[in-house]
């Protein structure tokens, strides 16, 4: 239980909010360019060929999902606890991705031989797959290294690099040859390339791999990362099944409406997934007391900051989005506004799965997945028959408010902290929020910040 005569602040590891801070700064450039992609597939395209794409990105991301065996979660945690060393997680990388590329390859054969008559006619070229799978992968390693190692500076610049290259890669398309469907997807994969090779330059040669891995390290990998793969694919399900859902009982147009509301509507989790990233690597390097400490300061913030931003997305929603994405859009701003409350609750829902997670315990967060999936699908089904795409979105958002219920349950029982701390703002928040304006202050004056006794994160012994 947090010590109630602390406050909030003083809970906090030092450098916590700063670093929060430097990756919530490189996730807003990286959204921001991210969002001109977002435009400009939307207006190249209009609402049918942007609903084409985005079926071909969430079919790599479900393919990714089944074959990445979760390798990117087991070598952050077991780098991060110094279990083993980076350059062995390269190695298990490379095993799993050179798996993939066999899998990606029978798995277009396959769609080759069974379903070219249907994917014809939407003139989507699935043969990409078998490139853009395992760059997928191999994004997630190089990451998962860089967030081990607490090396959150670099890893931004690659969190930034990743939207540079796509925003030049389907940009340079548009201006040289026009933007197509197929043009869209070719440009799209080839984007994660460069990224991945800048990740190995700044992870440093001395962790370039030198072999496939072991089988006990591969073994160890794949027995921990298996739960959260499973996890991932579940939760993938819950993310992208209302997609393929207005796919069937809608048309592809309502699929591009959806789309563009969807991808703006997670702009709000950019604090959250900023958060998480900075908790995770703290509370799983750290102590069980200072987890349980740590976290629920942690989630009740991230709520009520994702909560406010909400208010002020839904008053504006309807100007900027017909305005940015065109006329062809304005029945994007519907289901944006039905998505925003899920969108709250799924930013704390992903700080207390960090929480589970980092107890070593991702099998808790797959089986609340499951859960989820199986009461989300036919609620999602019954409202997108009766009210459309819209219809899809408030399922959507049930599915999220559910999803944080069920882990604050499991959160609670494994810390043994009440739930209510974790979601209800306590009056001791508030210096949290005046210690940031003062040292941000500061900062901007060039005086040093003062100094206090920071909390041990590192592991006993």
């Amino acid at each position: 239980m947090p010590d109630s005569h602390r406050s909030a602040a003083d809970s906090l590891p030092r450098r916590f909010l700063f670093n929060v801070n430097f990756v919530f700064g490189a996730a807003l450039v990286s959204n921001t360019t991210g969002f001109l992609v977002a435009i400009l597939l939307a207006r190249a395209l209009g609402p049918e060929g942007r609903g084409d794409t985005a079926l071909f990105q969430a079919a790599v991301g479900i393919g990714f999902a089944f074959v990445n065996l979760g390798v990117g979660a087991a070598v952050f945690y077991f780098v991060s606890r110094r279990e083993i060393g980076a350059r062995q997680a390269v190695e298990t990388g490379l095993t799993v991705t050179l798996i993939a590329v066999a899998l990606a390859v029978t798995g277009v054969l396959t769609t080759n031989l069974f379903f070219s008559g249907y994917l014809e006619d939407v003139n989507i070229p699935y043969g990409m797959a078998i490139v853009a799978v395992p760059a997928f992968i191999q994004h997630r390693i190089v990451e998962g290294v860089l967030r081990a190692q607490g090396r959150f500076g670099v890893m931004n610049a690659l969190e930034v690099s990743l939207p540079l290259t796509m925003i030049a890669s389907i940009g340079g398309t548009e201006l040289l040859f026009g933007l197509n469907v197929p043009r869209a997807v070719y440009a799209w994969t080839i984007a994660f390339l460069p990224p991945i090779v800048a990740g190995y330059v700044l992870l440093g040669r001395d962790v370039w791999p030198r072999r496939p891995a072991g089988l006990a390290l591969l073994t160890k990998s794949v027995r921990f990362g298996g739960q959260t793969a499973l996890t991932t694919l579940v939760q993938l399900a819950n993310y992208r099944i209302d997609t393929f859902l207005i796919l069937v009982m809608v048309d592809r147009a309502g699929v591009g409406i959806y789309v563009v509301a969807n991808s703006q509507v997670e702009g709000l989790l950019l604090l959250a997934n900023s958060v998480v990233i900075v908790l995770l690597t703290n509370i799983t390097a750290g102590d069980k007391e200072n987890s349980a400490r740590l976290t629920p300061i942690v989630c009740r913030n991230t709520l009520l900051i994702t909560a406010v931003a909400a208010v002020v997305a839904a008053l504006i929603a309807g100007l900027w989005i017909p305005a940015v994405f065109g006329s062809k859009y304005e029945a994007s701003v519907e289901p944006y506004l039905w998505l925003l409350p899920g969108m709250v609750a799924i930013a704390g829902a992903k700080v207390l799965a960090a929480y589970v997670f980092s107890r070593g315990r991702p099998i808790i967060n797959f089986w609340i997945a499951v859960v989820n999936l199986a009461i989300t699908t036919p609620v999602t089904v019954a409202l997108l028959a009766v009210y459309g795409v819209p219809g899809a979105a408030i399922g959507t958002s049930f599915g999220y408010v559910l999803t944080l219920a069920m882990t604050a349950v499991a959160y609670a029982r494994l810390s043994s902290n009440p739930i209510r701390d974790a979601l209800i703002p306590q009056r001791s928040d508030i210096r949290l929020y005046t210690d940031f304006v003062a040292n941000t202050y500061r900062r901007l004056r060039g005086r040093p910040i003062p100094a206090r006794e920071p909390i041990d994160t590192n592991p006993p012994g």
